[in-house]
């Protein structure tokens, strides 16, 4: 496995989207940096992904991972468009760095997109457990309490309080096996969104995403293993 991510976001499958070039080399041939996209506006169907100017990923669906795109280390600057939309410079800059896969959650509305980068605690779990967190990225839920059960706990406790739009909750450390994910009205039992078994085996580490979805309320997308 490799370390991970930067900063601010069951396995579930990694899905790539319609790329004609996601493979294709770096300047220079170095390939050694690796950005993958969650489109997270639940208004947009899909996106397209522009990296350094030039469009490397078309058609990206919403709430779906990409397939990593190789690129060189170092800086790049990443922007989304609507699907369809001429590429233009500018945008967020991220860092790449050896043996990580940058994660950028693409949040906002249609007319006005950003690329979030997340990061971690750039600590791998102890042996024989795993880690996972959850990053709140759904602008359009009310106020939330956030609860989990994990394999060593299996009765429903908070990750933090209060819980704030773009916060992510500390890594949580346990052994391996199934989490479950739930979310409420702050304040209240009223259940808004609800896991299956997330499954976190030991030296993994999961980042689950908090996003708008698509009928309203919140979706609960879990990234595969970092």
């Amino acid at each position: 496995m490799t370390t991970r991510s930067l900063w601010l976001l069951a396995a579930v499958s990694v899905v790539a989207a319609c790329s004609g070039d996601s493979t294709s080399p770096a300047v220079g041939g170095n390939t050694d940096g690796r950005l993958q996209i969650i489109p997270g506006v639940a208004s947009l169907a899909a996106i397209d992904v522009v990296v350094d100017g030039q469009t490397r990923l078309t058609n990206a669906a919403y709430g779906v991972p990409t397939a990593p795109i190789a690129l060189s280390l170092g800086q790049h600057q990443v922007k989304a468009v609507p699907a369809g939309t001429a590429a233009t410079a500018g945008g967020a800059t991220v860092t790449l760095r050896a043996g990580d896969t940058t994660r950028v959650v693409v949040i906002g509305s249609p007319g006005a997109l950003n690329p979030v980068a997340l990061g971690d605690t750039g600590a791998t779990p102890v042996p024989g457990k795993g880690k996972l967190r959850v990053s709140h990225l759904a602008a359009n839920a009310p106020d939330i309490d956030v609860y989990r059960t994990q394999p060593d706990f299996g009765t429903f406790v908070t990750f933090m309080d209060p819980f704030p739009y773009k916060a992510s909750t500390p890594f949580i450390e346990s052994t391996p096996g199934n989490w479950v994910i739930r979310v409420t009205k702050k304040g209240t039992d009223e259940v808004l969104a609800e896991s299956g078994p997330i499954r976190v085996d030991a030296l993994w580490i999961r980042t689950i995403l908090l996003l708008d979805a698509p009928n309203g309320g919140i979706q609960i997308t879990p990234l595969g293993e970092q």
